[in-house]
């Protein structure tokens, strides 16, 4: 009897063991799950939840595919693409102008909308790096900083010295609705620059309207190049001498990871544009593509119910745009591109043919000096997703399964020796007897 009832506790550990290491792998597998449907493994677009989206072709405007888009929605910081385009649109434009910080520009009610913690009021800015901090770091000072200069009664262009930022940045997002008017976006207003909700839901758009904005900005050479920049910093100055005073990254995850990285099927890069988070609005991504026929696709979506993955969740957001993107091009028959294998050597160019001509004659002007693209701020954030990240997660996958097969494997042993030693004490019962 006594024997039997120890055998009943050894039975119950064992059961609770094995509930325990169960419980641990399950653990250890959850982050590894993967929202997928397709054969390449990505989130499908059967499974997009997205209150509504809108995509067109950039150069036409054409609408390829949508869901709700003509509803009226909170739209967040992707108001900050209309805000640059009226800024590189601006008569007074000049990407060195220098813009002056006011203390409005600084005061927010929740202390985090601030991006530049060390920014100053009465810091100047160069405009071309104050356009570089609002659609990478989606800047919501810089958004204040760029409306209040470039408004007409502030800063840099206030030809009746009014000094005042405040009505400066309200004659700002004045025009902002103005230029929405004349791209037909007729169910947008705008009330800020930056994206900002309203108790009165007074700042909105649509998706269809957003879409339409983003294509016209996306026209501007220097708004794409800095779209499509993954890093940028912000120059040191006599205020700011540190070089790292200002560091900027992207939060838009097709930006971040590129389109080899996320298998696009029809798209060799992607372009931009813009993400937004708010309580009204929810988490919103403008995402914008090159096919592989040279074709520029515009994606405005609102309302995104992220994907469950925690540990990424900026890529969480950024899947349902891109499977929506990947159907629009499926739509339109865009060829598919060839696999991409993220290891490969660059193919070696040949080297071009030497032609003894005499080259012609260029006429320049004394002080001409090189454009955006030849400063090396706006070039080294270019660059895609690093192949070693392909290795350090296959890497730590493995990791993942030799714990598991360590922890089974010493599960096994350990109920061998149970059992060995239960037929021993039952061999030694029988002697007994």
């Amino acid at each position: 009897m006594q024997t039997n009832g120890m055998n009943k506790k050894r039975n119950k550990q064992l059961a609770i063991l094995v509930f325990l290491t169960l419980l641990i792998m399950t653990q250890w597998v959850a982050p590894l799950k993967v929202h997928a449907v397709d054969h390449l493994g990505w989130p499908a677009f059967d499974e997009v939840a997205v209150e509504s989206y809108c995509v067109i072709d950039q150069e036409t405007g054409r609408e390829i595919l949508s869901k709700n888009p003509d509803t009226k929605r909170a739209n967040a910081s992707t108001t900050k693409i209309m805000t640059a385009l009226v800024l590189v649109e601006d008569e007074h434009f000049d990407p060195d102008q220098l813009l002056t910080v006011s203390e409005g520009a600084l005061i927010f009610s929740d202390p985090a909308s601030v991006r530049l913690k060390g920014l100053k009021a009465g810091d100047q800015l160069r405009t071309a790096d104050c356009l570089a901090a609002l659609m990478i770091a989606s800047a919501n000072d810089i958004a204040r900083v760029i409306a209040q200069n470039y408004g007409g009664a502030y800063g840099a262009v206030d030809p009746e010295r009014v000094g005042d930022p405040v009505r400066s940045q309200a004659m700002f997002v004045e025009r902002m609705n103005q230029r929405a008017a004349e791209l037909g976006a007729e169910s947008t207003h705008f009330t800020n620059p930056a994206g900002f909700d309203e108790g009165d839901r007074s700042h909105y758009t649509t998706a269809r309207d957003l879409a339409l904005i983003a294509a016209e900005a996306m026209k501007h050479p220097l708004i794409a190049q800095v779209c499509s920049m993954h890093y940028y910093r912000m120059p040191a100055s006599s205020e700011h001498p540190n070089a790292w005073w200002g560091t900027l990254s992207s939060t838009n995850a097709l930006i971040i990871y590129g389109a080899d990285f996320l298998q696009s099927q029809y798209f060799t890069k992607y372009t931009g544009v813009k993400t937004g988070t708010t309580p009204q609005a929810g988490k919103c991504l403008v995402g914008s593509g090159l096919t592989v026929d040279d074709r520029y696709l515009i994606c405005a979506a609102l309302g995104i119910t992220s994907l469950d993955l925690p540990e990424t969740p900026l890529l969480a957001r950024a899947l349902p745009v891109r499977a929506i993107l990947e159907e629009a091009a499926r739509l339109e028959q865009v060829p598919l591109r060839e696999d991409v294998d993220l290891l490969a050597a660059p193919p070696e160019e040949e080297p071009p043919e030497i032609q003894e001509t005499e080259p012609p004659a260029v006429e320049t002007e004394e002080g001409e000096i090189g454009g955006i693209k030849d400063d090396p701020f706006f070039t080294a954030g270019s660059s895609q997703m690093n192949p070693l990240i392909l290795v350090m997660a296959a890497l730590g996958s493995l990791t993942v399964i030799g714990g598991i097969l360590v922890a089974i494997t010493a599960l096994m042993v350990w109920i061998t020796r149970i059992r060995a030693r239960r037929a021993e004490e039952k061999s030694m019962f029988r002697k007994d007897e």
